[in-house]
């Protein structure tokens, strides 16, 4: 055997070596080539899911516009607002929708809820700032007939239990009712108490919903913990843990998976107002969605899920700005800017899930589509105008229509 040269031995090693990280360095490269690749796509499908077509603008309250919800069945928006007036839309696949009804109060309404069967419109009655001796009321309206099947005060003997939020139970036949000394009222559709509950008052419930399909509510409480409250055999508490301080609203997904808590500005401690996601599943903490342009000081804002599995988290701001993010990453998607003042409520539409609605204190409901449903409609818009056109009685000159 020929003796070994050390120099050449070295060489060859050094060789080796620098040829395995080269390969190790190549394959880090396209790793994170294919990783942005995938993002890219990832980001590009979710851009196509985003609803940021301006539909439909309505215009038909006469002061800010406070809520917006769809029905379940996908057929109906109800809005309500500083008017005192709910307003039940419908034909948002045409180009002119139309009103169904209207219902007039002489007194602010706080939130509309319908029930999962789409029949009945549960309207909580809450704090009006301009008569300030109204008593709170929690009433239930028949759509089809527009009857007021109760009416019921939301306040006891004693005039200081004040109703905190109402949800409905899956059957359609019951709602829950928190109020803020820890009470929990189960009524059905006559206005009659089925079960009654107590619970601490620092577990009150502050704002209530449903998890759907299930009997389970998620209760953001006045103590700012996150709980589950199933009401089986027995009635029992789980708890997600406590909340951010200026924790306000909490929201549901409609599959049932996630709950979106949100959580204003703080400035003692310099926290962003975010979005926290919650897996209802797992029980456990997601991720904070941020924004550098989403502004949340002092006002309730609602968030909402959308696309068909309920891929993207929206959320409204003070300036009036849409924010759009990844629920699986946390990227920011889209920021879509139409509303000019505080946006405080988003709906999307179960039934379509490239439909949602926005509403705003500048008096505007904004109904967005995406831009495949847009175009899908297209041809079906054409003859829809050329048909109300045609429909249209000829002008007299003298005489007018």
């Amino acid at each position: 055997m020929l003796p070994s040269c050390s120099y050449c031995s070295s060489a060859r090693s050094n060789s080796i070596s620098n040829f395995m990280e080269e390969t190790h360095n190549s394959q880090l490269r396209e790793r994170d080539s294919a990783y942005q690749c995938l993002e890219g796509q990832r980001r590009d499908a979710l851009q196509n899911l985003v609803p940021s077509e301006v539909r439909h603008r309505l215009t038909f309250h006469m002061d800010e516009c406070w809520f917006v919800h769809f029905s379940p069945s996908g057929q109906y928006l109800a809005s309500v607002g500083l008017d005192q007036v709910v307003i039940i839309w419908q034909d948002f696949m045409t180009p002119e929708p139309s009103i169904f009804r209207t219902i007039n109060f002489k007194r602010s309404i706080s939130h509309v809820s319908w029930s999962p069967d789409s029949k009945y419109l549960l309207l909580n009655l809450g704090y009006d700032g301009w008569h300030k001796d109204f008593i709170y009321e929690l009433q239930v309206v028949d759509i089809e007939s527009g009857e007021f099947l109760f009416t019921r005060p939301s306040l006891d003997s004693t005039g200081t239990t004040v109703v905190s939020d109402v949800a409905w139970f899956p059957d359609s036949k019951r709602f829950l009712y928190t109020d803020d000394r820890g009470k929990l009222t189960i009524y059905n559709l006559k206005g009659d108490i089925v079960q009654e509950y107590t619970v601490e008052k620092d577990q009150a419930g502050k704002f209530v919903r449903n998890i759907p399909g299930t009997n389970d509510f998620a209760v953001l409480t006045s103590s700012l913990t996150l709980d589950i409250h199933s009401f089986g055999e027995t009635h029992t508490i789980r708890s997600l843990g406590a909340q951010p301080q200026r924790t306000t609203t909490v929201n549901v997904s409609h599959q049932g998976r996630y709950a979106a808590v949100t959580v204003r500005n703080d400035k003692e401690i310099h926290r962003p107002p975010h979005i926290a996601l919650y897996d209802l599943e797992t029980m456990t903490y997601i991720r904070a969605f941020e924004a550098e342009t989403l502004e949340n000081d002092s006002f309730i804002i609602v968030p909402t899920f959308i696309g068909p599995n309920e891929e993207i988290l929206c959320s409204g701001s003070e300036n009036g700005k849409l924010h759009l993010w990844d629920v699986e990453t946390g990227d920011l998607i889209s920021i879509l800017d139409e509303h000019s003042k505080h946006t405080g409520c988003m709906a999307s539409n179960i039934v379509h899930p490239g439909i949602m609605a926005s509403c705003s204190d500048d008096n505007h409901i904004i109904v967005w589509f995406t831009k495949e449903l847009q175009s899908q409609l297209q041809e079906s818009d054409e003859k829809w105008m050329k048909g109300r056109k045609l429909a249209r009685p000829a002008i007299d000159i003298k005489n007018g229509w």
